[in-house]
Parts: C-alpha cells; sequence; structure tokens
C-alpha cells in the first residue's frame, strides 16, 4: 500500500501513485451491509482491492 505524502501547492493531498484515486464509484446497498463493512479495519482499501480483482480477471 502507498501512502500518501504531503499536500500540494492547492491543498490536495499528493501521492507517489502513477494514477490519482479521483474517480468516485457509488452504489446501493442494505444499510445493515454498509455498517457491517464499515466495522471492518481499513475497509475502503479491502473494498478497492476486491474491485481491483474483480477488472483484473475480465
Amino acid at each position: 500500500m502507498q501512502k500518501v505524502r504531503d499536500r500540494d501547492n492547492q491543498g490536495k493531498f499528493a501521492t507517489d501513485r502513477p494514477e490519482p484515486r479521483e474517480a468516485k464509484l457509488s452504489l446501493r446497498i442494505e444499510p445493515s451491509v454498509l455498517t457491517k463493512i464499515q466495522a471492518i479495519p481499513d475497509w475502503q482499501e479491502k473494498v478497492r482491492s476486491l474491485l481491483y480483482e474483480l477488472v483484473k480477471e475480465e
């Protein structure tokens, strides 16, 4: 996992990733499922990893 560096001159976080994470994904799920997901430590990175695996296989 790559770490975020400092902020750039516009106040945005700068990173050493080849492509910034600027795109957003939105989907609807049951509130109870969202609560369970958000209870997982580092859940955002884990969900990203699962999504990357999904598109890698295609």
